[in-house]
């Protein structure tokens, strides 16, 4: 358990939402930061401090001031919270075209209504690919905000309804987490392919969206084939309902036997749908962080995919 109740915890959420959400007051909003937290933006960058923060916050809010923010879920849990948000540009072609990505985040409270860290997962390359389709159909920084926007329609999935007991989701996820290990030292990603529906969805924000456990038992066992040395330790999870939220890092050993870590962090997204499958995987982070890991781990003597053992 955490220092704090859930009842605080959630109080100082709904302020955070309110604050950003809601009114968009970055210089209020950045002032529910302790004055030494962490903010991780896996693709802006790294900001240490209430007063960095700010500065970044502020300017770059004030660049995107037609840019409307809507949530969609959050969990919290303990003195964590995950949560599912929406950046959404205004329409500007009047036909009803959407212009969105989203991005997820982890939150650690630190009391006093204040969070001592914050860390943002979403791909650039979504943003990019949004932003430039929204400038070249029109869209221009006068294009009057819209705050009705929300999520993309089917995006994901609605989480399974019948209920299954705390108990039963977190032994599954522990299950989960074994598969995926037992697949590292056996190389058998089929048996950890088996742990999803038949109709289950697997979204993987580089390399697409994944129909069925058949197209992702053979998106897993090509994908993974090159890098039999990769693990998977769980950071942390969160769970309300048929849904768990994970940060699970992927990582690389030492290849000169050193301590050294070769890792980028994923935000994982699981729905369980009872007797031991799940049905549906959302994977959120920066691909370029996953790049220049894998590169730096084959620069240190690391065998790169595709090349002899």
């Amino acid at each position: 358990m955490g220092d704090y109740s859930n009842d605080e915890v959630a109080a100082a959420f709904a302020e955070y939402r309110r604050l950003g959400v809601g009114e968009h007051d970055w210089p209020g909003w950045a002032n529910l930061f302790t004055e030494e937290a962490t903010y991780i933006e896996h693709f802006l960058g790294n900001y240490t401090g209430r007063d960095q923060i700010r500065e970044w916050i502020v300017s770059c809010m004030d660049e995107y001031a037609n840019m409307s923010l809507w949530m969609d879920w959050w969990v919290v849990e303990d003195d964590r919270v995950a949560l599912y948000i929406w950046n959404n540009l205004p329409d500007p072609t009047g036909t009803g075209k959407r212009y969105g990505f989203p991005n997820t985040t982890v939150l650690h409270y630190a009391g006093e209504r204040q969070w001592d860290y914050e860390e943002d997962f979403y791909n650039p390359a979504d943003a990019t690919r949004v932003w430039t389709e929204w400038f070249n159909d029109g869209g221009r920084p006068d294009t009057p905000i819209d705050r009705s926007l929300q999520g993309i329609d089917d995006w994901a999935p609605a989480v399974p309804t019948t209920p299954h007991s705390r108990d039963e989701v977190e032994t599954e996820f522990h299950a989960y987490a074994a598969r995926g290990a037992l697949a590292v030292k056996t190389g058998d990603w089929h048996q950890w392919a088996d742990q999803f529906t038949d109709d289950a969805r697997y979204r993987e924000h580089h390399y697409g969206t994944f129909n069925g456990q058949g197209e992702i038992r053979k998106w897993i066992t090509e994908t993974m084939g090159p890098f039999p040395e990769m693990f998977f330790p769980v950071d942390h999870y969160l769970i309300d309902g048929n849904r768990v939220v994970a940060a699970i890092p992927n990582k690389l050993p030492d290849p000169t036997g050193g301590d050294t870590e070769y890792a980028f962090n994923v935000h994982v997204i699981l729905h369980y749908a009872g007797n031991g499958k799940w049905s549906y995987e959302e994977d959120v982070y920066n691909p370029k962080e996953a790049h220049n890991c894998v590169g730096s781990w084959v620069k240190a003597g690391g065998t790169p995919p595709g090349a002899a053992s």
